[in-house]
């Protein structure tokens, strides 16, 4: 996959193209189908097959008191991508003249300029141009001057609830990391560096590494997590605790994590963090040893849940 970062929007080629469009925050199963359609023409038609987004979140720019959190960084979005082997993933920042841009002049200027354009390849919903004034039917209008073919993948629904990067987001922050996963294909992950943090569990015998993070990042409701911990490409078994720390009342939100069976020191190592399962609230305990207590009956019931696996 040939990742291009399309800073001056320049970005071409003769090849001919079938394309999806859209953000792609998380590329969850709804956005898979959008992928599954691009290979299934890649395959059989010839068309390279090329991905159309963005840098940033368009809310980022147009309402940033407002924006969503991110499920996913960009290195992780490029990463997920690259699963699928696509030919392009071309990124765009999302700006002030993009925002302003009539929708036929995004599809004239940004595409048809610079693409040899067979077909695009578009969610239900989708929207483009000036304040989202572009919708489906504008492109299929459009592509009676333009030649291209325009394929909709219709809502995926999942029980009774149509999949959506929105509703993900909710999901995580209410800790339902569970069925997030279910929609993401694939578990709920944090990315990041280990820190310092004040030393606590390792004198309470849980030592924990504490993960510095994109701050854009959607996080887990407070509370107890089962998780899978990748250190340098090797899988552990973990539980994170996503909170404040009130038995301490410290301040600021804190991902900490004891990894079991693992004594390594972890000082600035990049890890992965998949929630597989909330196990509990966090709670404020009236002394030490109560938490201590606690946190040995957690690491009991997670081995006992991850001895069913094994």
């Amino acid at each position: 996959m040939q990742v291009v970062f399309n800073i001056d929007k320049k970005h071409t080629t003769d090849k001919p193209i079938a394309m999806a469009l859209g953000s792609f925050d998380g590329v969850h199963v709804g956005h898979q189908m959008l992928i599954q359609q691009l290979k299934y023409i890649q395959n059989t038609i010839g068309c390279c097959s090329l991905v159309y987004t963005f840098l940033n979140n368009p809310l980022e720019l147009l309402n940033p008191k407002n924006a969503p959190s991110r499920i996913m960084t960009l290195p992780e979005k490029i990463s997920k991508f690259n699963r699928f082997n696509i030919d392009y993933l071309v990124l765009n920042p999302f700006n002030k003249c993009l925002a302003s841009m009539p929708p036929q002049d995004f599809i004239e200027h940004m595409l048809i300029k610079n693409y040899n354009l067979k077909y695009i390849v578009v969610g239900y919903d989708f929207k483009f141009g000036t304040l989202g004034s572009g919708n489906v039917n504008m492109l299929k209008e459009f592509s009676k001057s333009y030649g291209y073919e325009v394929i909709v993948v219709p809502p995926l629904s999942l029980g009774n609830e149509i999949v959506s990067s929105s509703l993900i987001r909710q999901l995580i922050k209410e800790g339902d990391v569970e069925k997030a996963s279910l929609y993401l294909g694939s578990p709920y992950a944090i990315n990041g560096k280990v820190v310092h943090g004040f030393g606590r569990g390792r004198k309470l015998g849980y030592p924990t590494a504490n993960l510095e993070f994109d701050t854009r990042k959607a996080v887990p409701k407070n509370g107890i997590y089962l998780t899978r911990v990748k250190i340098e490409g090797v899988y552990y078994w973990g539980m994170t605790n996503v909170g404040t720390n009130p038995t301490f009342n410290n301040e600021g939100l804190f991902v900490e994590t004891y990894i079991l069976d693992y004594n390594n020191t972890l000082y600035d190592t990049r890890i992965k963090l998949e929630f597989l399962k909330r196990i509990r609230d966090e709670k404020k305990f009236s002394n030490v040893e109560d938490l201590k207590n606690q946190i040995a009956k957690d690491v009991q019931w997670a081995k006992n849940y991850i001895y069913k696996f094994i």
